[in-house]
């Protein structure tokens, strides 16, 4: 190896404080995937058991009701599922009253897909039981920890609000 390509490799390097944030941004998505997995395997089960929906329309009404008015395609492509399984579970959602079809304003063969009232309000019923689930896990904890976690609420918005916009 020459002179000049040994230097240059070492100048790709990573310096210690960007390894250490690496590590650090490594250990905080290892957490958050973490509790993207236990959640509702945990506190989202008596959810759940009261309002049960199949994980993919779960997926589907909480995208939709975030961001009404996409189309059938849009809700494809932002969950990464196949256009036929979401079509059959927006049916399903449409069926049980959960989501209405409302013509495109711009172009009449396309329906914009929109939470109904009755879906808001599971929504909320759902998020009230993680609420109550999460508060008991919470004080099992010690107070400081419980602390720091309700303290960095705003930053984990922020950061979903980033992810959101990183998704689109």
């Amino acid at each position: 190896m020459n002179e000049k390509t040994a230097q240059e490799l070492r100048l790709d390097k990573p310096t210690r404080r960007e390894m250490s944030r690496n590590k650090d941004a490594v250990a905080l998505a290892v957490v958050l995937y973490d509790l993207a997995w236990l959640l509702p395997r945990t506190i989202g089960q008596d959810a759940a058991r009261a309002q049960p929906l199949p994980a993919s329309e779960l997926e589907i009404m909480r995208l939709v009701a975030r961001r009404p008015g996409l189309r059938v395609n849009e809700v494809s492509a932002a969950l990464g599922l196949q256009s036929t399984n979401v079509s059959t579970a927006i049916s399903s959602l449409v069926a049980r009253g959960l989501l209405e079809r409302q013509a495109d304003a711009r172009d009449a063969r396309a329906a914009r897909l929109v939470p109904t009232a009755s879906a808001l309000e599971h929504r909320d019923e759902r998020e009230r039981s993680w609420g109550e689930a999460t508060q008991a896990t919470l004080d099992g904890l010690p107070e400081e920890t419980r602390g720091i976690l309700l303290a960095a609420i705003p930053a984990l918005r922020d950061l979903a609000d980033q992810l959101a916009i990183s998704a689109d």
